[in-house]
Formats: structure tokens, sequence, C-alpha cells
């Protein structure tokens, strides 16, 4: 797992994909922007970390997610707590599909862990994933 502060940064909105952007900037987080053509990575690899090859040519890329999706590395629960207050501060709506790296979803790509964390969404808040709303 990476040491420093990182994140996996996919927004399909680019007015959102900036604002959050320079607040990760601000904060010295090291951001790693996820495109759609990206999202059949796996997250190891989008991370940069040893051992998580690039996707196979002529594999199928899955859809892109609609809604935008982070995964944090390398936070404590202050860090955490601040960057989150500072994406506020910037304008970014809350994001319902953010993660923290793990063990496990290393190896997951991009796609299955927003596919996971929009059931986890809904299986808390029932219904649909919801529309951007305030933090």
């Amino acid at each position: 797992m990476p040491n420093q502060e990182s994140v996996l940064w996919y927004c399909p909105d680019p007015v959102l994909f900036a604002a959050a952007r320079k607040a990760f900037a601000v904060r010295g987080v090291r951001v790693h922007p996820v495109s759609p053509e990206q999202v059949g990575e796996t997250v190891g690899h989008l991370f940069g970390l040893k051992g998580f090859a690039p996707r196979e040519e002529g594999v199928a890329v899955p859809d892109a997610p609609a809604e935008p999706a982070l995964v944090l590395s390398g936070f404590t629960r202050q860090r955490l707590d601040a960057l989150l207050s500072a994406l506020k501060r910037a304008g970014v709506p809350t994001i319902a599909h953010k993660a923290m790296l793990t063990p496990t979803n290393v190896g997951w790509t991009f796609a299955q862990l927003c596919q996971e964390l929009s059931r986890e969404h809904q299986a808390m808040h029932g219904g649909s994933a919801p529309a951007h709303t305030a933090q």
C-alpha cells in the first residue's frame, strides 16, 4: 500500500473534477485521475503498486460509472476528515462512492469497486444512488 496520501479520482464532471483536484493539491495529496478508459484496470495498477499489471489488450472496458468515485490511501482519520472538509469548502458535493484502499479491493478493477460501493450505498440508504448533494 502506498505510504503517501493519495487518491484515485474519477469524476465525469470536468468542473467538479478540477475543483476537487485543486483541494487535493492544496492538501499535498497525490492524485491519480481515472478516465473512463481506465475503469477496467485494477485499483492496485491505478495506484502504481508493484505486482499489478495493466489490463490485457483486447479485454473489454466496462461501462464507466455515472457518479464520481474516490479511493483513498494513506490517510489517518484526522487527515481524511480534513480532506473531506476541504472538498466541501471547494464546492464539491458529497461523494457517495468513496472507499479506503484495502488488501481486498486492491486487486479489484475500478469498475468492480464502484459497483460494490453502489450496492453498499443502496443497501444502506435504499433506492438508487443519489444525485450530487451538499456534504
